[in-house]
């Protein structure tokens, strides 16, 4: 057997080439597995509602709500309770919990000094698009 020489420029050119392929193949690859379909997110409902709970003195409203989809209430899935007054307009979240076994989630809410505004908010999952509530306000007791 002879020994095949090969020049230094012909070493590069060919260490060259197998990176580029190698990497080409890296990035097909990579390119078939960012195009595979995402799955389809179902849709969400959550609706918002109080009722006041007078005692004494100590004035309290719970805000109640249920994060549904498809008719069916969704149960242990994140909701955050968001709230704005007409001082601070912004919306910040002021409780975050857990839906119970209907999808429904309940939160005491002493009554406000002003009027403010409450949402419930549903960030959404790998399988629930997000939603939100509509907006209920809450006046000052006098």
């Amino acid at each position: 057997m002879h020994p095949i020489r090969v020049t230094r420029a012909a070493r590069a050119a060919m260490a060259v080439t197998v990176a580029a392929l190698t990497a080409g193949g890296i990035i097909a690859a990579a390119t078939a597995v960012s195009a595979a379909p995402q799955p389809k997110l179902h849709a969400t409902r959550l609706s918002i509602s109080n009722k006041v709970i007078a005692h004494g003195r100590h004035h309290v409203d719970a805000v109640t709500g249920v994060l549904s989809s498809d008719g069916a209430g969704l149960a242990n899935e994140t909701v955050a309770l968001e709230a704005r007054t007409d001082v601070k307009p912004r919306w910040k979240i002021v409780a975050t919990g857990a839906t119970g076994a209907g999808g429904a989630i309940t939160f005491d809410v002493v009554a406000p000094k002003t009027k403010t505004q409450f949402k419930y908010v549903f960030a959404g999952d790998a399988r629930y698009r997000a939603s939100h509530s509509n907006v209920i306000t809450l006046l000052p007791v006098r």
